[in-house]
């Protein structure tokens, strides 16, 4: 447990900025972030964390289990244990260590496939040509690899099923301050809009008994939402409605909730998506847009979603938002703002139909 410990800190304390550099140099410290990646994509690829959930083991014994050579493993099981990632010991044995624990498969509140997702070349590679993007307006995915991001993913049906256990995954901690910090029991019926398999809305609705609620998604996502639904205790209550959000959102509802959906889209698509809900809401003055998504911080600050913005500006098109571009694209919409949570990090944004 000291060795995890020790390298739990290890972790914590690796500065990509080099301080042994001289100030101008330091930015070459970037590099140690590529090479780390890139080394721990192989681990987990080979199923190392898998073979080490059991105990540590030596390179050798790790290389007969994966089938793979003991000589190269070593080298990059050495590099990827420098980071803290993986601990390697004195006695030449490796283990997994707080930070590698959850690439391990079936891990419980697990990462691997979001890892594995975030890291394929379909995300890594838009990344050589950002500046098309700037210079262009247009995704730089598009221009690698000849099709819009969507129109891959359904090419490609391998990289479409890691995406959809990738957001299995994706439960970010902030998402607990959200259930535990907002009255979702106000509404009797709750819409979740582009909710894929579901996973948000049953935790809402195992939380508030008294709610019913309806998944709204295209066909293809929602064919497995019933397991999870079923998994959660929440079934009985949940009507799944198979729909395109471009063209038509069930009707009639108390709350019409959305989450981490329209940051992959620009202000237009934004606009149309949050016009349907506005149309489904009607003239209910009393019901509300509940969207929950990234709210970017004020200039200088540090805030991940302004690097996940670079993403969505390269790869799929879409954006983070700030306040008030958030407003300005709801307003559009026909709705005004009722809250007013911090900036930075995942937020719940409560909007009332105007």
């Amino acid at each position: 447990m000291d060795k995890q410990v020790d390298a739990l800190e290890t972790g914590r304390n690796f500065n990509l900025f080099d301080p042994n550099l001289p100030p101008g140099q330091q930015v070459l410290g970037l590099f140690y972030a590529k090479w780390i990646l890139g080394a721990l994509r192989a681990v987990v690829e080979l199923e190392v964390p898998d073979v080490l959930a059991d105990g540590p083991l030596t390179a050798a014994e790790i290389a007969a289990k994966t089938g793979t050579h003991a000589d190269p493993l070593y080298r990059v099981l050495r590099a990827v244990s420098a980071s803290g990632i993986i601990a390697e010991r004195a006695d030449g044995r490796f283990e997994l260590t707080p930070l590698s624990a959850g690439l391990v498969s079936n891990a419980e509140r697990g990462i691997r496939d979001m890892f594995l997702f975030a890291s394929d070349p379909m995300f890594l590679r838009p990344y050589e040509d950002v500046a098309h993007s700037v210079r262009t307006g247009e995704t730089a995915f598009e221009h690698i690899f000849g099709m819009p991001f969507y129109d891959y993913l359904k090419a490609n049906p391998a990289s479409s099923a890691l995406l959809n256990r990738a957001m299995v995954q994706n439960h970010w901690p902030l998402s607990d301050r959200i259930f535990e910090e907002f009255d979702f029991s106000r509404f009797a019926t709750i819409a979740d809009i582009g909710g894929g398999k579901g996973q948000f809305l049953a935790e809402i609705l195992r939380r508030h008994p008294g709610c019913t609620g309806v998944l709204a998604d295209q066909a293809h996502t929602v064919t497995e939402a019933k397991q999870v639904l079923e998994d959660a205790g929440v079934a009985d209550r949940v009507e799944i409605v198979p729909t395109d959000f471009f063209v038509e959102v069930p009707a009639g509802h108390d709350a019409y909730f959305i989450k981490h959906t329209l940051h992959n889209f620009g202000n237009d698509a934004a606009k149309i998506i949050l016009g349907k809900i506005r149309e489904a809401i009607g003239d209910n003055p009393e019901a509300r847009l509940l969207i929950v998504d990234q709210m970017i911080t004020g200039p200088g600050e540090w805030d991940t979603a302004k690097l996940i913005d670079v993403e969505a500006l390269s790869v799929i098109g879409g954006r983070e938002r700030s306040r008030k571009e958030w407003d300005e694209v709801a307003a559009v919409a026909g709705f005004e703002p009722v809250n007013a949570p911090e900036p930075g990090g995942l937020v719940m944004l409560e909007y009332r139909p105007v």
